[in-house]
């Protein structure tokens, strides 16, 4: 599934992907986020259990509690994202919970290729056995295209993220 192009504002939980550690199908989830704009939402951009998730080209800034979080088994790939931070400055955070399925308890993983702390954001991200496991987006894509993380990615993401005023083709 792709989501892009959406503007969030005045959220708390923004988005859930993968319902709860009883949900183990959910390990087949795969979902691309990009060039969305999550404007002063509290949290969830997004919360992930199991499955894969690809963030590319999105402007996270003033969160509530956390930007991203992976919970049980979550695998998810940050690039070229911009985290501004506000009050809150922890961009990644990891929930450990126990599938249904499994007698461990742990969280998933997240990678950051070129995503862009701004403001104090700080990424607080987990190394360890499992990280190099996460996948890579290129195993799904032919190919897709990415900008670097930069002023004017932020600015064309607020620009043009969510609803448009575009009009209406005239009939034929």
């Amino acid at each position: 599934a792709f989501l892009h192009r959406c503007h969030f504002a005045r959220h708390d939980k923004t988005m859930l992907i993968g319902a709860d550690p009883t949900h183990v199908d959910d390990r087949c989830i795969r979902v691309t986020i990009h060039h969305c704009f999550f404007d002063g939402t509290r949290q969830r951009h997004p919360r992930l259990r199991f499955g894969k998730v690809h963030l590319y080209n999105n402007y996270t800034r003033d969160w509530g509690i956390y930007a991203v979080c992976a919970g049980v088994e979550a695998q998810i790939v940050s690039q070229c994202n911009i985290y501004e931070g506000g009050h809150k400055k922890t961009v990644f955070k990891y929930m450990p919970e126990k599938a249904a399925d499994r007698e461990e308890t742990v969280a998933g993983w997240i990678r950051s290729e070129g995503d862009a702390f701004l403001h104090g954001a700080l990424p607080c991200l987990v190394d360890g056995p499992g990280a190099e496991c996460v996948f890579r987006p290129e195993e799904y894509y032919d190919r897709w295209t990415m900008e670097a993380a930069s002023p004017a990615l932020k600015e064309v993401i607020q620009l043009c993220a969510g609803w448009q005023p575009v009009p209406r083709p005239p009939d034929c």
